[in-house]
């Protein structure tokens, strides 16, 4: 928890990249990963030679969506989404 948003470890030298996240940093620190993106803009999931930008579109507060992907699937009435 010592290290700040954006901080990775992986193949790039930090600093490369701010808010840059390693795919292994992104899905331990998921929460983080949403926060950052909320407060202080896109973040960037760095994967081998493949870069994400992570970014927020403002809509409507939705709590369910957000357990939703911190749970990592089906939570409540949300996973009826997946339906085809």
């Amino acid at each position: 928890m010592g290290k700040s948003p954006g901080k990775k470890r992986g193949s790039k030298p930090a600093g490369t990249e701010p808010n840059a996240w390693s795919v292994a940093d992104a899905q331990e620190r998921f929460a983080e990963l949403l926060d950052a993106a909320a407060s202080h803009g896109p973040q960037t999931i760095v994967d081998n030679n493949r870069s994400f930008k992570l970014t927020l579109a403002r809509s409507r507060w939705s709590p369910e969506a957000k357990e939703l992907l911190l749970s990592g699937g089906r939570v409540g009435t949300a996973g009826k989404a997946g339906k085809p």
